[in-house]
């Protein structure tokens, strides 16, 4: 699991990129979308950072809720409740190891 994430380190331009402003440090701050899920019926994003943050380890992941506004806008809104992030993780995990035996097959 642990090298999936080291890969992600080379990934390029190509990928997608989604910038999130930081309020404690008044910077933008930029990070690779690596899975959007579909988890009983609602969406979520995991993403990590392009760059080493100090507040976020190499092999951590930030995970949000999708939520449409009224116009149709999505946001990003953190997961208060800790069985849901932990099933949106283990969904995500699922999915890397699928990925992988794609991958080794």
């Amino acid at each position: 699991m642990a090298d999936y994430f080291k890969d992600q380190m080379g990934t390029t331009e190509d990928d997608d990129i989604i910038v999130l402003y930081n309020e404690e440090t008044d910077k933008d701050e930029e990070f690779f979308e690596l899975a959007t899920l579909d988890v009983d019926g609602k969406w979520y994003i995991v993403m990590k950072p392009v760059e080493q943050l100090p507040d976020i380890a190499d092999d951590e992941v930030l995970i949000y809720e999708i939520i449409e506004d009224k116009e149709g806008n999505s946001n990003f809104a953190p997961i208060e409740d800790d069985a849901v992030l932990e099933k949106v993780f283990n969904e995500f995990i699922a999915m890397l190891e699928e990925w992988d035996e794609e991958e080794n097959n």
